[in-house]
């Protein structure tokens, strides 16, 4: 099975903002509290996906998300880029589960600032609304009023890396709000294969915000359905 490779990380963390407008809501995912102290890196021009389970099952509009990138070195040598998608899971199965699918959101290739220019090797990159409602040339604007899955995966594919430059997305386990299953997506030109690590759960430093209504008895049922799904799964990773 393909793995990627893991290295330590060192500690420290710095932010990064990709927009000015701020609009925030609920909190409906979270895991950036606990750090494993590894790092994915990510191969050049590598899709790199994590599903990820809400903290609720009732209807919702994403607001903001965040996630955590990381480089060993003080400066690239190449025109480093991120481009960050989101996707339904209702692809054709692999391995039983349903590959990302529907895209519904694409940032495009935009510029990734170096987190050493923070003062650190760990950054937050970070999307506002406004991010989210304009995107780069060949991207994908969040429709208004787009109602988010339950579950859904962001994927990060980067660019533009030359020698020894580096970028990985740090480990944190477990997730404070909503749930991952502890496995991520990698994109083999254009094919999802859903992977695993024998050094533990692959789940990186994210965070989702968003608008909810309040939680209906039905919904509340929906959520506790999916959280035995996902524990089934990281059982069988396990195994």
């Amino acid at each position: 099975m393909k793995r990627l490779f893991l290295t330590a990380m060192a500690a420290g963390a710095g932010i990064i903002l990709a927009g000015s407008a701020a609009v925030r809501g609920a909190t409906l995912y979270q895991n950036t509290a606990f750090t494993t102290g590894q790092v994915l890196n990510l191969p050049k021009d590598a899709q790199i996906g994590e599903q990820i389970w809400l903290g609720t099952s009732a209807p919702m509009y994403l607001t903001n998300f965040s996630f955590e990138y990381y480089s060993p070195l003080s400066s690239y040598t190449g025109p480093v880029q991120a481009d960050v998608r989101l996707y339904m899971n209702n692809g054709a199965p692999t391995n039983g589960y349903n590959t990302p699918g529907t895209l519904f959101y694409d940032s495009g290739n935009f510029s990734l600032q170096n987190p050493w220019s923070q003062g650190t090797n760990t950054a937050t990159m970070v999307f506002q609304l406004s991010d989210l409602q304009s995107v780069a040339a060949g991207g994908l604007a969040l429709t208004n009023g787009f109602i988010l899955p339950s579950s859904f995966t962001f994927s990060v594919t980067i660019s533009g890396l030359q020698g020894a430059d580096a970028v990985g997305l740090p480990i944190f386990d477990p997730p404070q709000v909503g749930t991952n299953a502890g496995d991520y997506w990698y994109d083999v030109s254009g094919n999802w294969e859903l992977l695993t690590n024998s050094i533990g759960p692959i789940a990186f430093g994210a965070q989702f915000q968003g608008t909810i209504p309040e939680p209906s008895v039905l919904g509340l049922g929906a959520l506790g359905a999916a959280a035995l799904a996902v524990m089934a799964r990281r059982r069988q990773r396990r195994g």
